[in-house]
């Protein structure tokens, strides 16, 4: 019999969704349509991937006499989702709200609704279930479900509390780093020893057999990726994943990517599933996401009535490398968890007249309204496409899949203007086209050497070691100090305000000096290993950096160096030391350089020299800006050592020489 595609019935109260029974039948997916409100507690809803958008598949709907009457198209992937559903034996309920299922994808005004709604359905549901693809062959699972066991079992009790208090990846890494955290060894036969070199061969062997290649596979998988799933993740209580038809800890599968991260598994698996899967989002990103959603939800259900979500902008940066089929979808996908969304008056609009474009410039203008500071802007330029016609003070959402971003500079963390905080810092003219704020030029961008020119190599926005090193070796000029060389190396660092540990090898100035040391020599090898092959200018840069290494020795005399040729036996020492400094260098997209009052500065490309430094009311941050016209263009931020901490209003009251500046 030909079927109809099947002809929702309209949802009449305001409250009101669909949800579905699913028929036990084996041969094809049946469902019975039902329609109850939203705070009717009778149904699980699922966070899937929609995967390929081609609906290949069907549901069949079924009436209340079990008659079919017509049929839904479905993704392949909710195909599968929706057999697991039904042959899973642990799940006791067979009563469902899927989306692509139980919201009319045809009517835009139904899905505007739904789509506002889902705080609401996630919230109501009685829990919530996160789908993570079929399953495998029975050995497979097996196995990788024994080591994920095993490895959660490394984790003791009270750790996960150290790691949420750490407050990030980077903050557990340094307390991995210093012993403040603690893990219990894997078992033997599933380390990789640090005393031997293994074949490629062998660790590819180990990655199969153990299971590590299933565990990353699916902690890793394209779940992760998918901007929906945090909130989905987020808004109800109980969670649970489903693998093919069997259910798995949330906990335990989202822990893996974070211990990944912190190098508490061995990196030779993460790296080989790095070369192996495929993802268009960096898995240092799907690392911070699986964190981030650990965390909110542990203090959700810690502090229970009194947590409250981050503001929408907030989630914007932290989820920003999660992927979306609309761009639109960047703010509507996040509203569920975002505190101010009410404040803001964003509601889901998927009309073609609401353009990603126009949703960018209406969700700026309202963030900068409403904001006490400028964070906004501090990330307006770190997506924009070459082509945006947007404004350079807009936030841009429709960013390409293949667009570069730049490190940033973090924000809360410096100070160059004693105003970080106010009200109305942000006021708008001109069809709110030009963005006005109060503020002043602080200094100008010089370029280092005119013939060296800044290091722009292809796509400005990525930075090569010969890049670095060549802004290095220009940047320390003959006769250089050992103050050059600790504000040079505060300028590298620019990630956070950096300084040694204390108490090890000698003066602040002569440890961080070493710490410079064995920075640029880490960058020298790098880049000595392709010099048989290398032009003119890479010897020359090999020369140079060699010349600034003995210049440092001699301006630490009380310090052992080894030999710079010796680069396959590096010290201890030396080792921490060069970590130390690479885990907080500011480098991807960056420029390193001069100011015209001689400070030295790490910039966001692409900067040219007489762009102007600023400083500005609200921001805690120094951008570079262009004059166009009548007007400024942002560029990026900078750090320029020595006025990231208010120097430039020492004793001077910003109201009285600030003044206002015309972003365009």
């Amino acid at each position: 019999m030909n079927l109809p595609r099947y002809k929702y019935m309209p949802l009449n109260a305001s409250d009101e969704i669909r949800v579905f029974e699913l028929s036990p039948t084996k041969t094809r997916i049946e469902i019975r349509i039902l329609h109850v409100p939203a705070s009717a507690r009778c149904f699980d809803a699922l966070s899937y991937v929609w995967g390929s958008p081609a609906q290949s598949e069907k549901a069949t709907v079924l009436d209340k006499l079990g008659r079919p009457t017509g049929w839904i198209p479905l993704t392949r992937n909710l195909s599968n989702a929706m057999a697991d559903l039904r042959d899973a034996e642990q799940l006791k309920t067979n009563v469902f709200w899927i989306d692509q299922v139980c919201i009319n994808q045809r009517d835009e005004e139904e899905k505007n609704d739904q789509v506002a709604m889902m705080n609401q359905i996630y919230t109501q549901s009685r829990r919530v279930i996160t789908y993570l693809g079929p399953a495998e062959l029975e050995v497979k699972e097996n196995g990788g479900i024994r080591l994920l066991d095993t490895v959660c079992k490394t984790v003791p009790e009270g750790t996960w509390q150290q790691m949420h208090e750490s407050g990030s990846l980077q903050q557990i890494q340094d307390q991995v780093f210093d012993g403040s955290i603690k893990f219990k060894r894997l078992p033997s036969n599933l380390e990789l020893r640090v005393d031997r070199s293994y074949y490629e061969s062998e660790i590819s062997e180990r990655y199969a057999e153990q299971g590590w290649e299933w565990l990353v596979r699916v902690a890793y998988g394209e779940w992760t990726q998918r901007l929906w799933i945090v909130q989905e993740q987020l808004l109800n209580k109980e969670i649970i994943t489903l693998r093919g038809h069997r259910l798995i800890d949330w906990d335990a599968i989202t822990a893996i990517p974070i211990l990944f991260a912190i190098s508490h598994l061995p990196q030779e698996y993460r790296d080989m599933g790095r070369r192996n899967l495929e993802g268009k989002v960096p898995w240092d990103e799907v690392e911070k996401t699986m964190y981030g959603i650990r965390w909110d939800r542990h203090a959700r259900l810690v502090t229970e009535t009194s947590y409250t979500w981050s503001s929408l902008f907030h989630n914007l940066q932290w989820y920003q490398s999660l992927l979306c089929g609309d761009a639109r979808d960047r703010v509507y996908a996040i509203l569920a968890i975002s505190k101010d969304a009410k404040r803001l008056d964003l509601k889901p609009d998927y009309s073609p007249l609401n353009t990603a474009d126009m949703l960018s410039r209406k969700l700026s203008i309202r963030v900068l309204e409403n904001a006490r500071n400028l964070e906004l802007i501090s990330f307006a330029f770190s997506w924009r496409p070459p082509n945006s016609t947007l404004p350079s003070w807009c936030f841009t959402l429709d960013r390409p899949a293949n667009l570069t971003t730049p490190d940033l500079l973090p924000l809360e963390v410096y100070t160059p203007h004693p105003k970080q905080h106010g009200f109305h810092l942000a006021r708008f003219h001109t069809n709110d086209s030009i963005l006005v704020v109060k503020g002043r030029i602080l200094d100008y961008v010089s370029t280092p050497n005119p013939s060296a020119g800044w290091p722009h190599v292809g796509d400005v926005r990525q930075t090569s070691p010969v890049d670095i090193i060549s802004s290095l070796g220009y940047l320390l000029h003959d006769g250089f100090s050992i103050e050059d060389v600790v504000s040079l190396l505060c300028t590298i660092t620019a990630r956070a305000p950096w300084s040694p540990p204390p108490g090890i090898l000698g003066r602040i100035d002569e440890t961080m000096a070493f710490h410079f040391w064995t920075y640029l020599r880490h960058k020298s090898h790098l880049l000595a290993k392709c010099v048989e092959t290398s032009s003119t200018t890479i010897k020359e840069l090999l020369l140079r950096c060699h010349h600034i290494m003995t210049r440092i020795q001699a301006l630490t005399p009380g310090f052992t160096y080894s030999e710079p040729e010796r680069n396959e036996d590096v010290a201890k020492e030396e080792y921490l030391a060069c970590q130390r400094v690479l885990r907080y260098a500011l480098e991807k997209g960056r420029c390193l350089g001069r100011t015209r009052a001689g400070r030295f500065c790490n910039a966001m490309c692409p900067i040219q020299e007489g762009d102007a430094i600023v400083a500005l009311q609200g921001a805690d941050q120094l951008f570079t800006m262009r004059l166009v016209g009548h007007t400024y263009r942002l560029i990026g931020d900078i750090f320029v050592d020595g006025l990231m901490h208010g120097e430039a209003y020492k004793n001077q009251d910003p109201d009285n020489i600030d003044y206002d500046i015309e972003l365009a």
